[in-house]
């Protein structure tokens, strides 16, 4: 199967593309948002992203970021699903199951915010460790094909900046961080680019080998 044929693969099938890229983007939006609503007391240092949810911190911003959380995460279970519907390798589906994990956990994150107790912590924790398998899954079930190394090795690498700096935290390597925000934003930005570059894998046809 040539590079046009899995085109119209993923055109038969309606696979939503675009949601890999806009999805990401409604997340972002939603949290600079609601910083910006809550430039009076949030601070990358002393806070978590976390903070800007809870409702007794201020409700338009919280909506918002739980809003904007929740969209995200509904999206990207359609762009997943579709993906999964329209590719035939069964290593990189199954590796796509800790991507659909940590999308539950996302979505969760936006419903079960800091108000709901002790739960937010699970759910976030769970978001947090699952999207590098994601990653990793995927990326090591895509090392069988040639074209695609660079990828796998950008999938397999790419968690190690966000655990490091979730590591540097929790060790207290950089004490002024008395919050979590900073990484918590870069494993998001980490994920985000994650999928963009699928998107552009996908947009260029150059996931012929997915649908044979």
């Amino acid at each position: 199967m040539n590079d046009m044929s899995a085109n119209e693969k993923f055109s038969t099938t309606k696979f939503p593309g675009v949601l890999g890229i806009v999805s990401p983007l409604i997340a972002l939006a939603s949290i600079a948002v609601a910083i910006t609503l809550s430039l009076s007391w949030f601070t990358w240092e002393g806070n978590a992203l976390s903070d800007l949810g809870n409702y007794n911190n201020g409700l338009p911003a919280a909506i918002i970021f739980n809003s904007g959380l929740v969209v995200t995460g509904l999206l990207l279970l359609v762009f997943s699903y579709a993906f999964v519907r329209a590719i035939t390798d069964l290593p990189t589906k199954i590796g796509m199951v800790p991507f659909f994990i940590a999308l539950i956990f996302l979505i969760l994150i936006g419903v079960l915010s800091e108000n709901a107790g002790s739960i937010h912590f699970t759910v976030s924790v769970g978001f947090f460790l699952s999207f590098p398998f994601a990653m990793w899954f995927v990326g090591f079930g895509l090392l069988r094909f040639r074209k695609l190394w660079w990828f796998s090795i950008i999938s397999i690498i790419l968690p190690f900046f966000s655990i490091y700096m979730w590591v540097s935290w929790t060790t207290g390597l950089f004490p002024f961080w008395t919050g979590n925000a900073i990484p918590e934003i870069t494993t998001a930005l980490t994920a985000i680019g994650w999928l963009w570059i699928i998107w552009l894998l996908y947009h260029r046809g150059q996931l012929s080998m997915l649908t044979e």
